[in-house]
């Protein structure tokens, strides 16, 4: 309870005045007398008066006491504070950056994050909120986002708290702040609710802005960051020596009070899934430093991966990289022949290194089997299937074959016109194939061609299917080359280095690094109907999902202009591209990171967070601290009650004569 008029209790003078009086007061001794008309003599008597007397307890002595300090305490005016029962609308600001992703304890090892404490605190709030009032969620991230407005279904609100997750993008709380103060804007009796870190790249920017509602702040776990290992920086470049070996440049920051030091572990995944470490650095750091290490002799790899495994760290989003060398190393094609110069030039000018043998020849084993990435069987000897090497070669690699169709085969046709019919397809891209001559297609038996469809049919005759086997692409074509003009006219290059690019699994070029929620701009192919990213690895604030953990599609718009936005959380993913036959045309990898401003220490020049409130009509600013909302509330009116009663009281004691 607290007094807004101190100055008023020297009122309570009155009471030891009230006291004086009954001392003071003259009091007479009883004596009986034998008649009434000795009653004037007897009050006159003085020497029965005793002025100086001990005080006795009398009521309304009492009630007169009780009536004197409760005037006095009414002239003080008694407040008592109390939180205000709101029941304006009120928006509730869950602040999801990247930051709050840290663990709530200093040295990293608390259970829960900022993001996960901040959501209790909410729901706390909103425990102790009046039923009927309205509430509106909105979460920070790239544009804020509107999660519920004006609801007062509290299991709702309490069910969309719990689904925020983290955005590991670039946040405009400014935008959110800015947002939530305009939802109450012509409502005096809204307030504004937020829950923060306080750790703001925009923080000086959020500290400019005059708030036109009350609002009030609640900081989550601490300001300053402390024990976090990351990494700031992961590149990749091909060895001076032109040796196909790579270079790995590292860069890790010790965002904490301490020296620490960190163990890196730098694997390589090759073509065939596996992967394995290829180095391993110790780094010792210095507080609030940055150390960079260089690791050489790595092997090629289609991707690589960075690691930090500090002993306890706040955030673990920022200890995992990904990256790509610079030029993926070129396919392998085992060219099977007995002589075809043409395709083999071409194959070359599509970037395919080339290795030719004849049909003859025995099955290569061992390393050039491995480093082959698919197989060219031109004209399909029946020969090679019968030799379990070869055999077991041929359904391990993706496989182009091209018949050689002979005029005394059954299976076989000469086309009676050159009309050619041109299915949408990576491999035919385009081709026209007008006017090119065809002497002879063959005829395979359908129980051969289940695995693909006719991507080209010539004079009403199939002439190339496409399609895939156990999961690797297959082509086929049903002429020979060498028996076409084909090989003369400037379509044929264009149609190899297709086929080409369909056999190594669609463009050999990876989509580089991004922050997550970024913006990309994206040249997707011309027969692509649906794209969409697969997560290859998904990392959250605990651990690294891999493929079987992270088994989650995102769908892109196809009318975004060419301009997609890149995953939300850090990781790997797969651009998967599919035509309208449901073929996948195309895969490509893009490493996701966290935006390195919201994970990095903000400078000590911004300060904290605060909220400022403007007041339109004394243009005066006040600042909102942590303590809700509070008012005050008047007892005086209660003093004045009860001191009605006391009079009441003290009018009954006189009109019965029980003075004493």
């Amino acid at each position: 309870m607290q007094f807004l008029s101190l100055s008023s209790a020297w009122f309570a003078i009155a009471m030891p005045l009230i006291a004086a009086m009954y001392i003071l007061k003259r009091t007479y001794m009883e004596q009986e007398i034998a008649s009434h008309m000795l009653w004037r003599r007897a009050l006159n008597e003085q020497e029965a008066n005793r002025p100086w007397q001990k005080l006795r307890s009398r009521l309304l002595l009492l009630l007169q006491l009780a009536a004197a300090l409760l005037l006095t305490l009414a002239l003080m005016q008694p407040v008592i504070m109390r939180t205000a029962a709101a029941s304006g609308h009120a928006v509730i600001v869950i602040d999801r950056s990247a930051s709050m992703t840290a663990r709530s304890s200093d040295d990293g090892s608390g259970r829960s994050t900022k993001l996960e404490l901040a959501v209790s605190e909410a729901e706390q709030w909103l425990s102790r909120q009046p039923g009927n009032r309205p509430i509106t969620l909105i979460a920070t991230g790239q544009q804020p986002e509107v999660v519920l407005s004006r609801t007062i279904d509290r299991a709702a609100l309490n069910e969309k708290l719990q689904q925020i997750t983290p955005a590991y993008g670039k946040s405009d709380n400014t935008a959110a702040l800015s947002l939530a103060d305009s939802l109450l804007l012509n409502e005096p009796d809204g307030e504004l609710v937020v829950f923060t870190d306080g750790l703001w790249p925009d923080l000086a920017e959020a500290n400019a802005m005059q708030l036109h509602s009350t609002a009030s702040l609640t900081i989550v776990g601490s300001s300053e960051r402390s024990n976090n290992q990351a990494i700031l920086y992961f590149g990749i470049k091909a060895d001076a020596g032109g040796n196909g070996s790579n270079t790995a440049v590292v860069t890790v920051k010790n965002d904490s009070s301490a020296a620490r030091k960190v163990q890196l572990d730098l694997s390589a995944r090759n073509e065939q899934g596996e992967l394995s470490i290829a180095a391993q650095s110790s780094i010792d750091i210095a507080a609030g430093e940055w150390e960079s290490v260089q690791l050489t002799g790595l092997p090629a790899a289609s991707y690589y991966k960075a690691e930090l495994r500090p002993a306890a760290d706040a955030i673990h989003a920022d200890n995992s990289a990904y990256q790509f060398p610079e030029t993926p190393r070129a396919k392998q094609a085992l060219l099977v022949t007995e002589g075809n110069l043409f395709l083999e030039k071409a194959l070359q000018l599509a970037g395919i290194r080339t290795v030719k043998v004849s049909p003859d020849s025995a099955a290569p084993t061992g390393e050039m089997a491995e480093k082959t990435d698919w197989i060219v069987l031109d004209g399909n000897d029946q020969r090679l299937y019968n030799d379990l090497i070869w055999a077991k070669l041929l359904e391990e690699k993706p496989l182009w074959l091209i018949d050689h169709p002979q005029e005394d085969e059954a299976r076989s046709e000469v086309p009676s016109n050159v009309q050619t019919i041109v299915q949408e397809h990576p491999v035919t891209s385009y081709i026209t194939f007008s006017d090119t001559h065809i002497s002879r297609l063959a005829k395979p038996p359908a129980e051969e061609l289940g695995w693909g469809k006719p991507i080209l049919t010539y004079s009403g005759i199939p002439a190339i299917y496409a399609g895939e086997e156990s999961g690797k692409p297959k082509l086929r074509f049903t002429f020979n080359l060498q028996d076409s003009d084909l090989p003369l006219r400037s379509e044929f290059p264009v149609l190899i280095v297709q086929a080409a690019e369909w056999m190594s699994g669609g463009s050999q070029l990876e989509l580089g690094a991004s922050a997550a929620d970024q913006l990309l701009e994206l040249s997707l192919h011309s027969e692509t109907s649906e794209a969409y990213w697969e997560a290859v690895e998904r990392i959250d604030n605990f651990s690294v999902q891999s493929q079987a953990g992270a088994a989650q599609t995102m769908a892109l718009d196809l009318n975004a202009n060419g301009v997609y936005a890149a995953p939300s959380a850090p990781g790997l993913y797969r651009l998967v591209e599919i035509n309208g036959k449901g073929e996948v045309i195309g895969r490509r990898m893009l490493a996701v990171h966290a935006d390195s401003a919201e994970l990095a220490r903000p400078a000590d020049a911004f300060g904290a967070l605060r909220l400022v409130q403007s007041s339109p009509a004394a243009d005066s600013e006040a600042e909102i601290g942590h303590e809700p909302n509070e008012q005050s509330l008047s007892l005086a009116v209660w003093a004045a009650a009860l001191l009605l009663l006391l009079m009441a009281a003290e009018w009954e004691v006189y009109r019965r004569g029980h003075s004493s």
